[in-house]
């Protein structure tokens, strides 16, 4: 298996917690435990990295969504339900990619292979892995550790990401495995 990390989008109490200021649904509450679970196996095996949606009061994203995860505030810190992770990236736009130092940190960690977990599946996770392809990584996402606004928008993006970016999808049971 090539030098891998666990890249984990978005956790953050906007849209996880019911409060949140851009709620995805109670359903993000399954994805929980088993993601718990993987991040607590992963660390010290594989480097384990959060991204934070993390935006100005100002944003333009926001005359798409509502004002969500603005830097600093309780909506744009990470659930308390997760361990701490190794690494934090912050990023404005849908890709953790996009104007971050994400690549940069991959590379200097040797990482070929990234796991990504996450919300929201077909947005943020998705244009993640997209630029994660377009960028010579091979990605597996894991589908129980992912959610979406609902269950069409969550199984189109694991449909896309399967079929075009022709990324492995698989359970938390196979990673942990």
């Amino acid at each position: 298996m090539p030098p891998t990390a666990l890249l984990v989008i978005d956790m953050q109490k906007d849209f996880c917690y019911s409060d949140g200021s851009l709620f995805i649904g109670e359903h993000v509450k399954n994805i929980f435990e088993p993601l718990r679970r993987v991040v607590e196996v992963a660390k010290g095996k594989i480097p384990v990295i959060y991204t934070q949606d993390w935006h100005r009061s100002d944003d333009a994203e926001f005359a798409v969504w509502p004002a969500h995860c603005i830097e600093g505030s309780r909506g744009a810190e990470v659930i308390d339900e997760l361990p701490k992770a190794d690494y934090y990236v912050k990023k404005r736009r849908y890709s953790a990619f996009f104007a971050t130092d994400l690549d940069l940190l991959l590379r200097e960690l040797g990482v070929e292979m990234i796991y990504l977990a996450g919300v929201a599946t077909n947005i943020c996770v998705m244009h993640t892995a997209i630029d994660a392809v377009q960028m010579g990584y091979k990605v597996a996402v894991l589908k129980d550790c992912t959610a979406s606004l609902d269950n069409y928008s969550h199984e189109y993006g694991l449909y896309h990401m399967e079929n075009v970016l022709k990324a492995e999808i698989i359970t938390s049971g196979e990673f942990l495995s």
